[in-house]
């Protein structure tokens, strides 16, 4: 990966991400526990089309920890902060599971500012899906390192490399337990429903067929009617590391997609 590390001085403190390329603007977005890292596997053969940047979310990474719990649409007003500090005034955005969440999110709060919206391995679910389900989610994001057997069934067979376990749990060990389960809560609490009534972006919905996510397809495609949906075989919840050339195929196919 020949991306830069960079920082940003933005509203919602400083902000670590890598850059690679130019010409369009695609920002992308991580899922829970992991960095900009999530994307190094896909960064170069993107940076030949477009400007990638690919963020730590607020409290993750080696960005900075908000100050207070941040919402989805917190989250989203610290992207469009980064924006504006890179002088980017447009931008595609792609967002992996909570980073899903939030490019639902900027989609509906600041419109004006996106070109298209990737909606990667998103899971829509109701609270009572939510509620029943949170123990399991506390003791997932609570219990630090992970292991192999635990990673290992999450990716694509061979994935799961000892060099890759330790970036994984770097990762988790640099968000910790507190900003992990936050982001989740921004998850659950996000009103989805009324933020995909006004997202008038095009969206793309991604999906891993091995992911967790797939099992929603339906809801999504209730919700996003016109968006079109990929499906990448072999693939769990994180399509990007799994199969990167696929991912980039995705995501070249969405940028032939116009309002």
């Amino acid at each position: 990966m020949h991306a830069n590390d960079r920082f940003a001085e933005t509203r919602h403190g400083r902000i670590h991400y890598l850059e690679a390329g130019a010409g369009p603007a695609l920002m992308l977005m991580h899922s829970n526990g992991a960095s900009a890292y999530e994307y190094e596997f896909v960064i170069d053969e993107l940076a030949k089309r477009y400007r990638v940047i690919a963020w730590d979310m607020p409290g993750q990474g080696d960005s900075d920890t908000p100050p207070r719990f941040f919402s989805a649409h917190d989250y989203a007003d610290a992207i469009v902060s980064l924006m504006d500090s890179l002088g980017i005034r447009k931008a595609s955005i792609g967002g992996s599971s909570v980073g899903g969440s939030i490019a639902v999110a900027l989609g509906a709060r600041h419109a004006s500012r996106l070109e298209r919206v990737f909606i990667i391995e998103y899971p829509i679910r109701t609270e009572k899906v939510w509620a029943e389900g949170w123990a399991r989610t506390e003791k997932t994001w609570t219990h630090t390192p992970q292991t192999l057997e635990i990673v290992g069934p999450r990716l694509r067979a061979g994935k799961a490399t000892p060099a890759f376990l330790d970036r994984w749990n770097i990762d988790r060990a640099k968000a910790g337990p507190k900003n992990c389960l936050n982001a989740m809560w921004a998850m659950r609490l996000h009103d989805v429903e009324g933020d995909f009534a006004a997202l008038t972006a095009p969206a793309i919905v991604i999906y891993g067929s091995k992911g967790p996510a797939v099992a929603t397809r339906a809801a999504m495609e209730k919700a996003l009617p016109k968006a079109p949906v990929i499906v990448l075989e072999d693939c769990g919840h994180f399509p990007m590391i799994d199969d990167p050339g696929a991912f980039v195929a995705a995501i070249d196919k969405g940028f032939t997609i116009t309002r």
